[in-house]
């Protein structure tokens, strides 16, 4: 650990414990370096981040000033607002968003719900009640933390279904889950700091931990979730800023982090004290008691994440970061530099769906339909391609699939595409952008059977013919001579 790191602990401490009354000045600059054995510089550098963190009031002409101690202890620092990584490349995420509008056949690679389960009389019904409203009051400006009525149904209609208890105040309404990932990696993480994630991983989030300069150190995942038995040996002596993990329904590989591991994965938060960023994007989709992290009682510094996106409509752009109340407030700060808040018609949309009394029987239709398609493709893959399958799960989008050897999947994409068959390549889910080369990822959820069929023999007719033609086989010499 860092030397400012460590004096920053042990204040912090001595303030929490009331050692350090509230109102009363830190000791000097020159004592506090002399007794802890440090620069002057180390020290001044603690004491900004201990204002950071809310501890005390400092200005450079005087002593700190103990205030109230934060809500929780989170270890963050501010990362300069605006500074973007020399490397920071868009492609990835453009070209998801780009297949989202493509006319292919057979789109496998991006993962949204299916059109067809849009709520569309609910949605005309909220509409035109809205409608009704003063102007001003759907096309105005709301408050950056969100609307207050839409908050209170997000914390009533949506986190009570998952088993988390969390006041509105402790809610900040984002533009989709993404933009809370976004705005607390821009708070908390500076070049150089080290991340945790699961590997593979959700890769919106490796770009953003990229553009913000961090190092990512994926941890192994299998069919049971992340390998906790090897995170505290990995992770000795890096101090990382955070643990961002997906524990139902991960993307890209479908996996649910099993009981066991829950279990070992909170007591390692309360031994480590280093924060777990939860993602619960794919938690409803899960017809199996898997509750979030967020809904054990223990007290581990968590931050939860959420969206609209996966069980109603991507298009809105709802979603929504839950946690303690002085860390919404220095996100607030920094939503505001953003776009001010997130759109006040949106919002309303969705705490308007919320309230209309219909939402479990949405989300078990839901459920219903995508696990048959994932049992459906699964069962493809076996029989008419090529394809090892990582995982066979039973909710969410995905399938993470590895390729015949020999064949990569960033050249196979293109002779997909030219047959009108999508997918995903793996490298952009791997935190070191190279370890997934030979794996694609299908997202299913918004393909129908016939279309499910349809695109997985086309792809496996695909791998039979440039696996045949690249080890040379009878079969392919055969074609080749007639032709």
């Amino acid at each position: 650990m860092r030397q400012y790191e460590n004096l920053v602990r042990t204040i912090a401490d001595q303030i929490l414990k009331g050692d350090v009354a509230v109102g009363s000045k830190l000791p000097s600059e020159r004592a506090t370096a002399q007794k802890f054995v440090v620069s002057r510089s180390t020290v001044r550098r603690a004491w900004r981040e201990l204002e950071s963190l809310g501890y005390v009031t400092w200005s450079n002409q005087s002593t700190p000033v103990v205030v109230r101690p934060l809500e929780s202890t989170l270890r963050a620092e501010r990362s300069p607002v605006g500074r973007l990584a020399e490397t920071l490349s868009p492609t990835f995420l453009g070209d998801l968003m780009q297949a989202a509008v493509s006319s292919a056949r057979y789109n496998f690679e991006i993962g949204m719900p299916d059109p067809e389960l849009l709520p569309v009389q609910d949605f005309q019904q909220i509409l035109r009640e809205l409608f009704s409203y003063p102007s001003r009051e759907v096309f105005g400006y709301s408050p950056t933390l969100g609307l207050e009525r839409a908050r209170r149904a997000i914390s009533e209609e949506f986190l009570t279904r998952r088993g988390v208890s969390m006041s509105p105040n402790n809610i900040l309404v984002t533009a989709g889950s993404l933009q809370g990932l976004n705005l607390l990696t821009r708070l908390w993480v500076r070049p150089g700091d080290v991340i945790l994630t699961e590997s593979p991983t959700f890769a919106g989030a490796l770009h953003i931990f990229r553009s913000h300069g961090a190092q990512i150190l994926g941890i192994p995942i299998d069919a049971s979730g992340i390998n906790v038995d090897i995170l505290e040996s990995l992770t000795l002596g890096k101090n990382p800023r955070f643990l961002y993990i997906q524990p139902v329904g991960q993307n890209p590989t479908g996996v649910t982090l099993s009981p066991e591991r829950r279990l070992k994965l909170l007591h390692w938060a309360q031994k480590s004290h280093i924060p777990i960023v939860e993602d619960d994007a794919y938690g409803f989709l899960s017809d199996q008691p898997n509750p979030p992290l967020a809904a054990d009682r223990r007290q581990i510094p968590l931050v939860y994440l959420n969206t609209f996106s996966k069980i109603l409509a991507p298009g809105i752009r709802v979603g929504f970061l839950a946690a303690p109340a002085d860390l919404i407030r220095q996100l607030v700060a920094l939503k505001q530099l953003s776009d001010l808040h997130t759109g006040t018609l949106s919002q309303l949309v969705a705490e308007g769906w919320l309230r209309q009394g219909r939402v479990d029987t949405h989300i078990q239709r839901a459920r219903t339909i995508y696990k048959g398609r994932l049992k459906l493709a699964t069962r493809l893959i076996k029989q008419v391609t090529r394809l090892t399958p990582f995982a066979e799960p039973d909710h969410g989008f995905y399938l993470f699939a590895k390729l015949p050897p020999g064949q990569m999947a960033q050249s196979l994409h293109a002779k997909a595409a030219q047959r009108d068959v999508l997918f995903a390549p793996g490298n952009p889910f791997s935190p070191d952008g190279q370890l997934f080369g030979n794996w694609i990822r299908l997202a299913v959820g918004a393909q129908p059977s016939a279309q499910i069929e349809t695109g997985l023999r086309r792809l496996g007719r695909l791998l039979d013919d440039v696996t045949d033609g690249s080890s040379g086989s009878p079969r392919r010499t055969i074609k080749l001579l007639r032709s």
